[in-house]
């Protein structure tokens, strides 16, 4: 069976929106697997995969390190339910997943940021205090975090703008069904759910009516996970 090796937080909450891709690739195709709780301070339990980041799985003989890789692993091991069904829907999968990355993912810490200083496990909090006060040159993390709610939330919703244009035509970034794309996005959304209450769409939003169709797949994977 596949290990799926998988940050936790304090009181197994599983906030890693990197690893929450990786379930919903595994959901997609069928494939069964275990999880491995790793801690920011327990980087020795994926040594083994030479990786300081999660998520990393082990199948059979095949180790992999990375989301991305991890999905085009999975695609090219077992063929039943392609994530990728041509050239252009793995294009467009690796398009969507950058686009989370490098602009929702940055919009979306510095209302998060405080919130889950407060649910790491008290192991971690040395780490994760000194390394995310490198990124933001404070350690006052419920402070850079009011900051960035005294606007609301609109920067955040502005940037999913693509993605709403999109979900006003049709339910999921890829048509009627869901596929990587929509794993990518819903990925940071399960970040902030599983870590804050922070309201952070509008009832009427496309996105929001999005979200809740993707909380509700695979038996309602997303919606089951422990939220704050």
């Amino acid at each position: 069976m596949i290990t799926l090796y998988d940050l936790v937080f304090q009181d197994d909450r599983r906030p890693s929106p990197f690893c929450w891709r990786a379930k919903f690739a595994l959901k997609h195709k069928g494939l069964a697997w275990r999880d491995e709780p790793v801690g920011f301070t327990e980087k020795e339990k994926i040594a083994f995969a030479q990786s300081q980041t999660l998520p990393v799985i082990h199948d059979g003989a095949h180790v992999v390190k990375d989301s991305w890789a991890i999905v085009r692993h999975l695609d090219k091991a077992h063929h039943e339910q392609p994530l990728f069904k041509s050239e252009m829907a793995l294009s467009y999968a690796h398009f969507v997943a950058g686009w989370v990355d490098t602009t929702v993912h940055p919009a979306l810490f510095p209302l998060l940021i405080g919130d889950l200083y407060d649910r790491v496990r008290p192991a971690d909090k040395s780490y994760f205090q000194e390394s995310r006060a490198k990124r933001l040159g404070t350690t006052d993390f419920a402070a850079f975090q009011a900051k960035a709610r005294e606007k609301g939330p609109a920067a955040f919703r502005a940037v999913l703008e693509p993605a709403r244009r999109v979900l006003k035509e049709q339910p999921f970034l890829c048509g009627e069904h869901p596929a990587y794309p929509d794993y990518a996005l819903v990925g940071a959304f399960l970040w902030a759910r599983v870590a804050s209450p922070f309201a952070l769409l509008e009832s009427d939003d496309p996105v929001h009516a999005w979200r809740e169709r993707m909380l509700d797949l695979f038996d309602g994977m997303g919606r089951k996970a422990k939220a704050a």
